[in-house]
């Protein structure tokens, strides 16, 4: 039995969602551009699926942008501050590399930035409140980490800093990659007072090369390339009718009975947590956390533990699975959260989906316990 556990990297295409696709290519395959009938019905096609993802996620549809994922709509946000008067981008240490690798060019622009610490996985929002400068144009502080799972206080970080917005009468911008937290955990993006956020569908079922922006004031953002207009201006490019629609169908499914699947999800990460436990493995998730997501730490470097559950026939994931091209980029965010060298480095994360069976993870767990904790 193949036991796939990296569902935190990417998921699998669920069913409904490739019908979508292969329905929506085959019935609305003109350029949603395009002014003659066919064109006007994949337009009209693009705005009723943008519509039904709106409500699901409790925006207006005029504050939601399809994107080619996650990465491009947070290139966007970032991107566009190279239009403005240098001032002072403040992230944390546990950010994604998609928000974190701007840094450096943001630098080369004549930005200030700033990391704050994460220690035990949150973000302190008094450390952000120190932060706060007349300067401080963007903030950027991810929903749930990708590594640990760990819930930041975004709420709270949004307030510290409107609060901070009264005082110097200047606007903030704040930025919350929630790629993570999308059908996973109770997420409400009009409550969280955020103007921007980023999505990605291969991360819920859906496919590869579509994600999302929402942006609460859509008016005052400029992106870096409008290219030919489409998204009202927002992003250029044909717009991607067939995974659209598989996005919509994708999170659907995750949103019917979300909170009765969190809560299996929940029981099934208790279940592992107590075996890993019990074998003597170091717990890095905390415990306000994402269901979803099980960081842990072996005696064994993580390559070699993945591999030998690889070899069995489950297939993990040794930190962030988006930063292995980046050779220590998932030991970085554990660092950034005060996790020991020696700790970060053998780090494993075991990642669920919706579609998580009870029978997989019985058989997780007999693996774990056959292959041993390398002591």
């Amino acid at each position: 039995m193949d036991l796939y556990f990296d569902n935190a990297a990417t998921t699998k295409l669920s069913d409904k969602a490739l019908e979508a696709y292969a329905e929506t290519a085959r019935s609305f395959f003109a350029n949603p551009s395009s002014v003659h009938r066919p064109g006007l019905d994949a337009k009209r096609k693009l705005e009723e699926e943008r519509a039904r993802i709106a409500s699901m996620l409790g925006i207006g549809q005029e504050h939601l942008f399809f994107t080619s994922g996650a990465t491009e709509s947070i290139a966007a946000v970032l991107s566009s501050l190279l239009f403005t008067t240098p001032g002072k981008i403040i992230i944390s240490r546990i950010e994604h590399e998609a928000v974190a690798s701007w840094l450096p060019i943001l630098r080369q622009y004549g930005w200030e930035t700033a990391l704050l610490k994460a220690k035990g996985g949150f973000v302190d929002p008094e450390e952000l409140e120190k932060e706060l400068t007349p300067d401080t144009k963007l903030v950027a502080v991810m929903a749930v980490n990708n590594v640990t799972g760990a819930i930041e206080p975004v709420k709270e970080l949004v307030r510290r800093t409107r609060e901070y917005e009264k005082l110097s009468k200047r606007r903030i911008f704040f930025f919350s990659d929630s790629v993570q937290a999308l059908g996973k955990i109770p997420y409400d993006i009009s409550s969280l007072d955020i103007d921007g956020a980023s999505f990605s569908g291969h991360k819920i079922n859906g496919p590869r090369g579509i994600g999302m922006l929402y942006l609460k004031n859509p008016s005052s953002f400029r992106p870096l390339a409008p290219a030919g207009g489409q998204e009202k201006g927002k992003r250029g490019g044909t717009e991607n009718l067939p995974a659209i629609a598989a996005l919509r169908a994708a999170l659907e499914e995750w949103m019917d009975g979300r909170d009765e699947k969190n809560l299996r999800a929940k029981r099934m990460k208790e279940r592992i947590l107590q075996a890993l436990d019990g074998m003597g493995f170091e717990i890095l998730s905390p415990e306000n956390s994402s269901p979803y997501i099980i960081s842990f730490s072996s005696p064994l470097p993580s390559e070699v533990y993945t591999r030998m559950l690889s070899d069995k026939g489950v297939y993990a994931s040794s930190g962030s699975a988006c930063s292995n091209n980046a050779k220590g980029e998932g030991e970085k965010i554990l660092l950034g959260m005060g996790i020991r060298p020696e700790k970060a480095r053998n780090a494993v994360r075991l990642s669920l989906s919706n579609s998580t069976t009870d029978e997989e993870v019985d058989a997780l767990i007999r693996i774990i316990m056959e292959t041993g904790n390398g002591r």
